[in-house]
């Protein structure tokens, strides 16, 4: 029920806050704190998507309790005020009101609190939207870019198409401004729920778990030919799975259910004496005692493992 999940959207948020800023502030944390830091930006993420739909939800009880209330005082008043039990009554809807009203006030502030991205990179990530509404949209509040496949991909598809590419460049570039340039990202594949058609072309991609994770990896690929970072970038895919909008009945989904949306992560990487110096964060340096990897001497790790080439090249 709204009345319970709302507290934990505040307590998810805090924690998120409080690890966010000792990433921000030590630049390097042990793995401990990365899994908690992920498990909290992850639960954080996904409960504030449906913050404003909970408002509603919330907005609605607030009105129904004042409507209680109102209704009992006015028993109360054609009673002369003399029933204790309607007083006692009318006390606690009073109580649970004031309560559900400042849940309300947190949320609403939680709602619309200022984005986790530096400042310069919201306004450049949100120039990039405005730039191709067709292709993609922001999200400042959950740090997220959504690109729709029909224009990323031709059907059933998991070539970037040429002309998603320029987008997707320019991302490259704000990915690597200087505010940023050590935070992970995750890229997300996402389709509808139409199956998927097998013939010789659906080898590769049989079901559509297969299809929205090489989609992913596909965008993986161009971000990394345009100089994003192997290490900085993880890729799933959720199939039909979370659905953003209803799919048209009769397996005919829907255009919003296709796209790959990509997070920036508050999480920085720390340097890793086994990486290629060209693979390590910027401007680290070597923390450690360990002399760094010789790149010659592991092929497989200088271009992050053996890999087809970036689709779309």
């Amino acid at each position: 029920m709204t009345r319970l999940a709302i507290p934990r959207v505040l307590r998810v948020a805090v924690m998120a806050g409080l690890l966010t800023t000792l990433v921000g502030t030590t630049g390097c944390v042990s793995q401990e704190q990365y899994k908690q830091l992920e498990t909290a930006f992850n639960q954080m993420r996904s409960q504030l998507a449906a913050a404003d739909h909970q408002l509603g939800r919330l907005r609605g009880e607030i009105a129904d309790l004042k409507a209680q209330i109102a209704e009992k005082d006015r028993l109360l008043s054609a009673q002369g005020g003399g029933a204790a039990a309607l007083l006692k009554e009318v006390d606690a809807l009073k109580a649970r009101l004031a309560r559900l009203q400042a849940r309300y006030n947190k949320l609403l502030a939680l709602a619309g609190s200022a984005p986790v991205l530096p400042a310069a990179v919201n306004d450049a990530l949100a120039r990039l939207a405005a730039e191709y509404p067709n292709l993609l949209e922001y999200n400042p509040k959950l740090g997220l870019l959504r690109f729709k496949s029909d224009l990323l991909f031709d059907l059933g598809s998991t070539v970037v198409r040429p002309a998603a590419r320029s987008a997707l460049k320019q991302f490259a570039a704000i990915l690597d401004m200087r505010a940023i340039a050590d935070n992970e990202i995750r890229i997300v594949g996402n389709t509808d729920n139409v199956p998927i058609r097998h013939n010789r072309a659906s080898v590769m991609n049989p079901t559509n778990w297969y299809l929205s994770t090489n989609r992913a990896i596909s965008v993986m690929y161009v971000l990394r030919h345009d100089g994003v970072l192997d290490r900085r970038m993880q890729v799933a895919g959720w199939g039909k799975t979370h659905p953003i909008a209803p799919n048209a009945p009769h397996h005919r989904g829907s255009q919003l259910n296709r796209r790959v949306d990509i997070f920036i992560l508050p999480i920085k990487l720390k340097y890793n004496p086994y990486v290629p110096a060209a693979d390590q964060p910027a401007g680290l340096g070597n923390p450690t005692n360990l002399a760094p990897v010789n790149p010659a001497s592991t092929p497989a790790m200088t271009n992050g493992g053996t890999v087809p080439p970036a689709a779309g090249q």
